[in-house]
């Protein structure tokens, strides 16, 4: 076990499960129910993507739960995590092709693993629904049971869908082209599972967010052929009540995302856009929306999450040959404090409830 000095904070970095842990802490005591999850994709062809868990205090890092829970390795590349009905995690291992279906509290697998072909993103959006986005190039988003973990139907949208985003009654599918090009939306009925419009936007949407009006905030981070062919990247405000483009701003071009991922979130009040560019992450005025020429927090950074509560903001510094950094910045750009995580971060989850 090891301490590590922050700016206001230590975390302590450590690979076992906290049962082992001999601390009296409440938190520990509640496992895994509340806290932070940090997605740590893995090297490709390793077996070595994990989860850490981070306590709602911001005191503990626990690394590779999965492991310790499950004493198997989790498997590479782990795209994402979910909650389900506040008990349940749903892990995303795209390149292992499954996903590992969890109890929150302990992280201990409750079935065998599910197997889908080249999995993305997993979204609840409904008490026992849940959407799952799957397809290198003709996409396809699976309905997935939630009592059984099973998957029942699919939905064909765009080619290659990534991110899910839920508003009301409809979910926006963003169709990324996977290994090719594409530059739409789908949007879903939930009720019916019937894809009811489609939006044409730039090429290659990948991540969105909804700000304080419910407008739709999409970053398309471009295509490249990485031979002839090299589109600019945008973010584009859509008015949700007729899915029409409002406004766009150019935040560079395709090969600029080749090693950053073009990842988006939004302040708690949803009146602040923040985004990844290759030199830090940069924010947009969602009122008044406007590209800045310098990052708000300057770095290299492979992923980008914002607290839901206090609006910290959580980026992740990576390497896919060893462990990776967390560092958490306050709303106003000044460092909190930072911890090591796993190999490859992309993304923190919160449960706060």
């Amino acid at each position: 076990m090891k301490k590590l000095t922050f700016t206001m904070f230590a975390i302590i970095a450590v690979a076992c499960i906290m049962s082992c842990e001999k601390s009296k802490d409440t938190e520990v005591n509640k496992g895994y129910s509340l806290g932070i999850f940090v997605v740590n994709e893995g090297s490709l062809n390793s077996n070595n993507g994990s989860i850490s868990f981070v306590s709602e205090s911001n005191t503990l890092i626990i690394n590779d739960i999965f492991y310790a829970a499950n004493e198997r390795p989790l498997g590479d590349i782990v795209q994402s995590f979910s909650i389900v009905n506040d008990s349940i995690g749903v892990i995303v291992v795209n390149h292992s092709a499954k996903l590992e279906i969890v109890r929150l509290r302990t992280f201990q697998a409750i079935r065998e693993p599910l197997i889908v072909n080249y999995p993305r993103y997993f979204l609840q959006v409904s008490g026992e629904k849940g959407y799952l986005t799957s397809g290198n190039f003709e996409g396809k988003v699976y309905v997935t049971d939630l009592n059984t973990m099973e998957i029942e139907d699919s939905i064909n949208v765009g080619f290659g869908p990534e991110a899910l985003l839920q508003l009301d009654n409809k979910v926006y599918v963003a169709n990324s082209g996977g290994w090719g090009s594409d530059s739409t939306l789908s949007v879903v009925d939930v009720s019916s599972d019937i894809v009811e419009d489609t939006i044409f936007v730039e090429k290659v949407p990948v991540d969105m967010v909804l700000d304080q009006e419910n407008y739709l905030w999409v970053y398309c981070k471009g295509y490249t052929d990485y031979a002839d062919i090299e589109t600019d990247s945008y973010i584009q405000k859509i008015n949700t009540e007729n899915n029409s483009i409002i406004w766009q701003g150019r935040v560079g071009s395709a090969l600029d995302y080749s090693t950053v991922p073009a990842k988006c979130a939004v302040s708690p009040d949803g009146a602040t856009i923040y985004y990844i560019r290759p030199d830090g992450i940069y924010k947009l005025d969602a009122t008044d929306p406007v590209i800045a020429e310098d990052p708000f927090i300057p770095g290299n950074y492979y992923g980008l999450d914002v607290h839901p509560e206090n609006g910290r903001i959580y980026v992740f510094e990576s390497s896919f040959t060893g462990n990776g950094t967390m560092k958490i910045y306050e709303a106003n750009g000044t460092q909190f404090g930072q911890g090591t995580v796993g190999i490859g971060p992309n993304a923190a989850v919160f449960n706060l409830q």
